[in-house]
């Protein structure tokens, strides 16, 4: 069982991860307990950490924020992880920055960004070109995004199957 996740708390967290704002009546009702005992589960479930947090989904386009991008970030020689930690801090700090990965390959990192327009892209690219220890960045522009979750959608419980026994 992932987690030590039962049946009830995996639909709990289909639920709230559908609505976060689903009030704990609603969900009883939906997985046959009372108020309490979801706002139980949930606490417990955000005492876990596998709840890690309540955040609003803000629609990018409503906020100017169309363009997406994805920059690969390669190191000077000598600067790969060992003491990055500057560079990774400066990258972070960035308002356009929504995630940030250490990734194995050619490069050493990979940002998503959005921003407003390509000349926002543009100036952003040549802040991290500028911090020390980076040696280039490659950019690859999102045309249209088919798919984008805000979260992990909830495992499946997994049933066992027992082997068939051996007959002698």
């Amino acid at each position: 069982m992932v987690a030590g996740l039962d049946g009830i708390d995996r639909k709990i967290l289909g639920l709230l991860r559908e609505d976060g704002r689903m009030p704990h009546a609603t969900i009883a009702k939906e997985v046959g307990l009372s108020a309490p005992a979801v706002h139980e589960r949930v606490r417990k479930l955000e005492q876990r950490g596998i709840i890690a947090g309540y955040h609003a989904v803000i629609d990018p386009t409503l906020m100017d924020r169309d363009h997406v991008a994805f920059i690969q970030v390669t190191l000077a020689d000598g600067e790969e992880f060992a003491i990055d930690d500057p560079i990774v801090a400066r990258i972070c700090e960035e308002s356009d920055v929504l995630e940030f990965h250490r990734i194995a390959g050619q490069d050493c990192y990979l940002v998503k960004v959005r921003t407003g327009t390509n000349k926002d892209l543009e100036q952003l690219l040549r802040r991290i070109r500028m911090i020390h220890g980076v040696s280039r960045t490659r950019t690859t522009m999102v045309l249209s995004t088919e798919l984008e979750k805000p979260s992990i959608e909830v495992p499946a419980e997994q049933t066992s199957v027992e082997a068939p026994s051996a007959q002698a």
